[in-house]
C-alpha cells in the first residue's frame, strides 16, 4: 500500500474509533448489534473494505473456464461452509445471520454482483475485517469456482424467490 494510503486509512480510522467511542458513550443502545448500521456506517465500512483491496487485485478475471463439474465442486463448498450465514440462495437471511452486526449481504445485490471478479475473491479468500466473513485457507482454484457461483445466484434465485425450504 502507498504511504499516502496509509496515512489517510490511519486518519479515518482514528476519527472513527473517536466517534464511536463518543457515539457508545451518547446513544442510549450504545454499541449494540441489535440495531442495524446507520447508512454512514455502511459508507465507511464500504470506503474501508475498497481500500483495503489493491488496485491489481481489482483488475483480475476469473481466469477458469467454469465447468459444470467447477460449480457442482463450489456448491458443495458453498453449502458447507457459506449458506449457514449467507443462506442457499445468497439472501444472507438465516437463522445464523439474523443477529449479526454488520448484517451478512445479499450476495445476489447489485452492490455485491457490481464487485469485480477480483474483488469478489479478494474477499473470500482474506475474509472482511470487523464482520464475521472469515478468510479461508483453500486453492485458488476453489476461490475462482465460489466467485463464478456467486455471479449465477441472481439468475438461480431472483430476489423474492428464495429456496425458504433449505433456510433454517
Amino acid at each position: 500500500m502507498k504511504p499516502w494510503k496509509i496515512v489517510i486509512a490511519t486518519v479515518i480510522a482514528l476519527v472513527l474509533a473517536f466517534a464511536a467511542l463518543a457515539y457508545a458513550m451518547i446513544a442510549p443502545e450504545g454499541l449494540s448489534a441489535r440495531k442495524k448500521p446507520s447508512n454512514f456506517e455502511y459508507a465507511v465500512a464500504n470506503f474501508a473494505l475498497a481500500l483495503s483491496i489493491q488496485s491489481h487485485q481489482k483488475t483480475l478475471k476469473n481466469p477458469l473456464s467454469i465447468t459444470p463439474a467447477d460449480l457442482s465442486e463450489a456448491r458443495k463448498h458453498y453449502m458447507d461452509h457459506c449458506a449457514p450465514c449467507h443462506a442457499k440462495d445468497g439472501s444472507g437471511k438465516t437463522e445464523m445471520s439474523a443477529g449479526m452486526s454488520p448484517e451478512v449481504p445479499d450476495v445476489r445485490a447489485a452492490h455485491i454482483q457490481k464487485l469485480t471478479d477480483g474483488e469478489l475473491f479478494y474477499i473470500i479468500e482474506n475474509g472482511v475485517r470487523f464482520t464475521a466473513m472469515p478468510a479461508w485457507d483453500m486453492s485458488d482454484r476453489q476461490n475462482w469456482r465460489l466467485v463464478a457461483l456467486i455471479r449465477r445466484l441472481p439468475n438461480e434465485f431472483p430476489s423474492g424467490q428464495a429456496d425458504d425450504g433449505d433456510k433454517k
